[in-house]
């Protein structure tokens, strides 16, 4: 029992992690930042590795091949990790993990590739062993040696909740790493971090403790705009200098605009003196953006333990990873269309609500245009799909990165689609019980034709008659659809009303202004109900 307890204890806390939002892909970069010496270290390390081993005396053709691959796995690893991007003096434990990791991938593949050009002939078995040894220690021990010079002249210099409120920094300074640190400690599930501002251009695409610096104080507006577009709204602006530190511009600018939208702005040493207690929490104003509360509990009613549910998951791998390889060349081609008509990035993330309310990044190949000129910095007056987006929405083919979703497990091919926290159901506790799907029975049965309402019910009647039968129908359906439009079922429609109303789940939608004799109000009787659906 003491085990189980402490298990779940410990993945509770590992579950309400501040984790870090990605950047708006307005904000996006094709290429990361490099540092000189880790590339060089990168491509030397290998060749340290034969040199201890004597290697080099054999064939030096195979020791160049092996080298020159692992120069490249360097480079490509290096930017997908963004490794140089952490601040010296502020170097973490994640940061450290996150290295180990990219040098663990560069090892590995390496290896796999000079296997791949010549067999290994001219390696010891110990070379990508000794390789990832050498390349890990000299990076780490780098920064290791950076981070206690930077403490040194610092010295020298003188010396979880219920509802989640999304916080900008201003400044990226110590004071912003304490209070990043202070955060992570004492209240991962009631803040979280989203980004952070500094006027000094250096520090531009830098990171603090694994939190993004991503533009200046002059730019919060635009940057707000950017992460409202994904479902974050920005709760609170704390500044981690004193205002007469920054700029006039841009105390000017940070007060304008959280006056304007309505922001909690507050000076960071202020707060940081006065007591930390609930009253503050009390005080700060509610989450705008409809966060759920509370991790949504599986409803006793909802058939779980049917052996359905238990297969479904390894069937929708199965099913994603097939597609994903099918489908692969069009993906690639999608890419270069929307590169050419949008540019960098091609996809798309927007945080939604997956599985008893866990944060969700749902992604899509991009249709829109940034909501910010990147050149000009000015809000673009019209934003609508290009004629290139409107077919990828039309063709359903923006949704092909899902696909990632469906294989890491935040959702499934079937299910209720994922929605916005504010576009959350007051009770949804019901749909949010099991992963949320590419597409579903709502999407075939109306679609974007049905109202909110309708398309709860029908999610719910969904989660209550899943089955093989039923999702190969949703899917053959939804092939259909690319082709015919969404088209209202008033038959299936009734029947998840009917359905609803007699499992007492929920009271049937007040009639507004409908026109079709389908709308069920609450004031119609169960057999009117099941006439209609007859």
């Amino acid at each position: 029992m003491g085990t189980g307890h402490g298990f779940q204890s410990w993945f509770t806390g590992v579950a309400s992690l501040n984790f870090r939002l990605k950047r708006p892909v307005s904000h996006a970069r094709s290429l990361a930042r490099v540092a000189f010496c880790d590339a060089a270290w990168g491509g030397a390390s290998p060749l340290i590795a034969y040199f201890l081993r004597g290697g080099m005396t054999f064939q030096p053709v195979g020791v160049a091949t092996y080298c020159a691959v692992a120069l490249l796995a360097s480079l490509l690893v290096f930017q997908w990790f963004q490794t140089s991007s952490p601040i010296s003096r502020f170097y973490s434990i994640r940061d450290a993990l996150e290295l180990l990791k990219a040098c663990v991938l560069i090892a590995a593949l390496s290896a796999a590739a000079a296997f791949l050009l010549t067999r290994l002939d001219a390696a010891p078995r110990s070379i990508p062993i000794l390789h990832l040894m050498l390349l890990a220690s000299g990076l780490l021990g780098a920064r290791l040696v950076l981070r206690l010079r930077e403490t040194r002249r610092e010295a020298a210099r003188g010396g979880a909740a219920e509802k989640v409120e999304h916080v900008v920094l201003i400044q990226a300074s110590r004071l912003a790493w304490l209070f990043s640190k202070m955060v992570e400690e004492l209240a991962p599930a009631g803040y979280q971090i989203v980004a952070i501002l500094d006027e000094r251009p250096e520090m531009k695409r830098r990171s603090l403790s694994g939190y993004p610096i991503i533009g200046a104080p002059t730019e919060l507006e635009r940057i707000v705009a950017d992460y409202a577009m994904h479902g974050v709204c920005i709760d609170a602006v704390l500044l981690a200098e004193r205002p007469q530190d920054l700029s006039a511009a841009a105390w000017d600018e940070i007060s304008r605009v959280c006056q304007a939208l309505r922001i909690n702005l507050e000076v960071l040493p202020e707060r940081l003196i006065s007591t930390w207690s609930a009253a503050d929490k009390e005080r700060a104003p509610a989450a705008r953006s409809g966060e759920i509360s509370t991790v949504a509990q599986a409803n006793p009613g909802i058939p779980l333990d049917r052996r359905f549910w238990k297969i479904k998951r390894g069937t929708d791998v199965a099913v994603a990873l097939s597609l994903a390889v099918l489908t692969f060349p069009i993906a690639v081609v999608v890419c270069v269309l929307v590169l050419l008509d949008i540019g960098m990035p091609v996809v798309f993330w927007q945080r939604r609500v997956g599985r008893n309310g866990a944060p969700l990044y749902l992604y899509k190949f991009r249709t829109l245009q940034a909501p910010f000129d990147p050149a000009t910095r000015k809000r673009r007056d019209v934003r609508e799909p290009s004629s290139l987006g409107r077919f990828l929405r039309m063709t359903r083919l923006d949704e092909w990165p899902q696909l990632w979703n469906v294989v890491t497990g935040g959702m499934s091919l079937i299910g209720p689609r994922p929605l916005l926290p504010a576009d959350q159901p007051k009770n949804s506790s019901f749909r949010l019980a099991v992963r949320p799907g590419v597409t579903g029975w709502a999407q075939i049965c109306g679609g974007k034709a049905v109202s909110a309402e309708e398309k709860n019910a029908l999610d719910e009647w969904y989660i209550r008659h899943a089955s093989l039968k039923l999702d190969l129908g949703i899917l053959a359906r939804t092939a259909l659809t690319l082709f015919t439009g969404d088209r209202r079922d008033e038959k299936s429609i009734a029947a998840a009303l009917l359905d609803r109303l007699q499992n007492g789940f929920a009271a049937i939608p007040a009639r507004t202004d409908y026109a079709r004799p389908s709308e069920i109000g609450p004031h119609e009787s169960i057999e009117q109900v099941k006439a209609a659906v007859a």
